[in-house]
């Protein structure tokens, strides 16, 4: 399967109730493949958290700084989750992706893109040390 049918699969897999375009090419790829769900065009910040943010072209030219700068704004102000495609020249490899929250949700080998998913809910796993059971020991308080 290459990048776009992957991607244009994941669209729908996610079914977003609002996205925001980062580029003009993820803009006619949500207004075409999710035809009853809002797109917000890029170049115009969202009033309130859209539900996914689809970038295709949005890395290329960027550097490191710039392309880091541009997801975290994205993940704070603009929306939870985020689908990326990672052109062959963009400055961050899978690792530095792996090391933003992302998880790599398919490599095309003939065109060397990466598609990267990042969600705020499921990016880290909850360790089993962080519960009630660890932190409160109420029979142990003596007055």
């Amino acid at each position: 399967m290459n990048w776009r049918d992957h991607l244009q699969a994941r669209l729908l897999e996610i079914r977003p109730a609002s996205v925001y375009a980062l580029d003009e090419s993820a803009r006619q790829l949500a207004g075409r493949m999710l035809q009853d769900t809002p797109v917000r065009a890029p170049g115009n910040p969202p009033d309130s958290l859209c539900a996914l943010a689809l970038g295709i072209d949005a890395l290329n030219g960027l550097n490191l700084q710039q392309a880091q700068h541009l997801i975290n704004q994205t993940r704070l102000y603009i929306a939870p989750r985020i689908l990326l495609v990672a052109q062959p020249d963009c400055a961050l490899d899978c690792e530095m992706f792996r090391a933003l929250g992302f998880t790599l949700s398919a490599t095309d080998a003939t065109e060397n893109r990466h598609i990267h998913y990042y969600d705020l809910d499921t990016y880290k796993t909850v360790p089993d040390w962080l519960n009630a059971r660890h932190w409160a020991h109420p029979e142990r308080w003596q007055p």
